[in-house]
C-alpha cells in the first residue's frame, strides 16, 4: 500500500513539474512576442542628432525601421542611459508596492501583448530597428510604449484662439505632470518625425520612447492628454502613446483626429484636447473604453453645474463634462461626488478658467507660458510645452534633479526652421 501511495505521489509531483514548466514556457511566449528581421541602415544617410540650445534635437527620417534604428544609433549612449532609468522605474515598483522586478516586466510584457493587435506594424518595426541600433532589450521598449495603460498622471491642458488671444494666433498649453523620481527628464529630447507617406511631426519626448506624449505636426495639429482614471477600462486597446502618436501622423485636420479618437479600441480613461492651428479650432475629448464625448468650445452639452465653459477656449482636467464618462469616474473624488475640492477641480481646471478669463482677449505667448506654469502640478510636473499651432512654434521646458519643468527655461523651437537641414536654416 505504501509503494503505491509513494508512486501516485512521485507521478503527481512529476505532472505538476511538467505542467510547471509548460506554464512557464507558454508565460514567456505570451510576454515576448516574435519579431522582424534585422536590416542593415546607415544612420547617418537621413537622420542626425544636434544641439539646439543646450537641448537635444534628433532627426529621423524614412521607413519606420529606418527611423528606429537611426534613433538607437544616432542616440546609442543616451537610448542606454534612459533604459538603465526605467530600470530605476521598475525598482520603484518593487519599493512602492513589493512588486518584483521579473513580475513588473512580466506584467509591463502581457499588457503588450494584449495591445499588440491594436499596434500598427509600423510602430512594431519601429521598435525593433531602435532595439538594434542601440544595443537595447526589445521588451522593454514594448513595455515603455504600454505603461500609459498601467499608470496614473495628473495632467493638464488648455487651446485657446480667435477673441481669446490678441494676435490672431491659436495656442495649446500642456503639463505632462508624471514622477519625477526615475531621473526621466535626464533623457529628454525633441524628436523630428519624416515618416514615409506620413505627415512630419515633432514628439517633445525622451530618448528610448517610440510613443509620443506632447507634439505638434506640420499640418498644425496639436495634441495633449489627461489622465481621468475610470471603472470602464479594458487592457486590450489602442495605447494611449499609440493613439497620440497616430493622430500626429495621421491627420491634417481636426476631423481626421476625432475619427482616429471615437473609432479607436480604446483602453483606459483619458481626457484629450487637440488643437488645429489652421482651422483655429480645438475640441476636448472625454474617453473610457466604451464612451467617448467630444466638446467645442463654450459647449452647450456642459450642462454639469461645475462646467466653466468660455468662448474660443477648449481646457480639461481630470473630470469629465459628459454625464455618462463621469458615471464612471473615480478621479476628481468620484461620481456621484461634486469635484469640488479636487486637486484636479480647483487647481487645474478652475485655475486655468480663471487665467484664461483674466487675460481673454489678449493672450500672447507670455500670457499662454503664465496659464501654463500656474497649472502645473507642484511635485510632479515632467514636462511642460506650449504649441504655436498656427506658425508651428513649440516652446519646451523639462524637469531638472527634483524641480519641475514649470520653473524652468522654456525653450523655443521654429519647426519650419528645424525641419530643414542646418546648412539651408538663416
Amino acid at each position: 500500500m505504501l509503494k503505491r501511495v509513494i508512486r501516485f505521489l512521485a507521478k503527481a509531483a512529476l505532472v505538476l513539474l511538467v505542467l510547471a514548466a509548460a506554464l512557464t514556457v507558454f508565460a514567456y511566449w505570451f510576454s515576448h512576442p516574435g519579431r522582424g528581421p534585422q536590416l542593415a541602415v546607415d544612420p547617418n544617410e537621413k537622420g542626425y542628432l544636434e544641439m539646439v540650445d543646450g537641448t537635444w534635437v534628433l532627426h529621423v527620417k524614412g521607413t519606420p525601421y529606418e527611423m528606429g534604428y537611426q534613433h538607437g544609433a544616432l542616440a546609442r549612449e543616451q537610448v542606454q542611459q534612459a533604459m538603465a532609468r526605467v530600470d530605476r522605474l521598475l525598482e520603484m515598483a518593487k519599493e512602492e508596492v513589493g512588486l518584483p522586478r521579473f513580475a513588473a516586466e512580466f506584467l509591463l510584457g502581457c499588457e503588450y501583448r494584449l495591445c499588440l493587435p491594436y499596434i500598427p506594424e509600423r510602430y512594431q518595426r519601429e521598435m525593433e530597428g531602435l532595439a538594434d541600433g542601440a544595443g537595447v532589450d526589445l521588451n522593454i521598449l514594448r513595455g515603455m510604449l504600454v505603461v500609459s495603460e498601467l499608470t496614473e498622471r495628473n495632467c493638464s491642458s488648455f487651446a485657446v484662439f480667435g477673441k481669446a488671444t490678441g494676435n490672431g494666433k491659436l495656442y495649446h498649453g500642456r503639463n505632462f505632470d508624471w514622477v519625477m523620481e526615475a531621473g526621466l527628464q535626464e533623457d529628454a529630447a525633441l524628436i523630428l518625425y519624416e515618416p514615409d507617406g506620413y505627415v512630419p511631426f515633432a514628439s517633445a519626448g525622451y530618448f528610448g520612447l517610440i510613443g509620443v506624449l506632447s507634439g505638434m505636426n506640420m499640418e498644425g495639429v496639436s495634441i495633449s492628454q489627461i489622465g481621468a482614471v475610470t471603472k470602464d477600462g479594458s487592457f486590450r486597446g489602442v495605447p494611449l502613446m499609440v493613439m497620440l502618436r497616430r493622430i500626429l501622423e495621421e491627420s491634417k485636420n481636426l476631423d481626421t483626429a476625432t475619427e482616429i479618437l471615437t473609432k479607436s479600441k480604446r483602453t483606459v480613461g483619458y481626457n484629450y484636447v487637440v488643437a488645429d492651428g489652421k482651422a483655429m479650432a480645438a475640441r476636448a475629448y472625454e474617453t473610457t473604453a466604451n464612451h467617448c464625448a467630444v466638446f467645442t468650445d463654450n459647449d452647450p452639452k456642459e450642462t454639469v453645474e461645475y462646467a466653466l465653459p468660455i468662448e474660443n477656449a477648449v481646457f480639461r482636467a481630470d473630470e469629465a463634462m459628459d454625464q455618462t464618462v463621469r458615471s464612471f469616474q473615480t478621479c476628481s473624488k468620484g461620481y456621484p461626488n461634486m469635484p469640488y475640492g479636487s486637486e484636479s477641480y480647483d487647481h487645474r481646471y478652475k485655475g486655468m478658467a480663471e487665467d484664461i478669463k483674466a487675460h481673454f482677449g489678449a493672450i500672447d505667448e507670455k500670457a499662454a507660458l503664465d496659464i501654463l506654469k500656474n497649472a502645473a502640478m507642484k511635485k510632479s510636473n515632467l514636462h511642460s510645452v506650449l504649441c504655436n499651432a498656427t506658425d508651428r512654434e513649440m516652446w519646451v521646458a523639462h524637469a531638472e534633479g527634483e524641480e519641475i519643468a514649470a520653473k524652468q527655461p522654456y525653450i523655443h523651437y521654429d519647426l519650419k526652421k528645424l525641419f530643414l537641414k542646418p546648412d539651408q536654416r538663416k
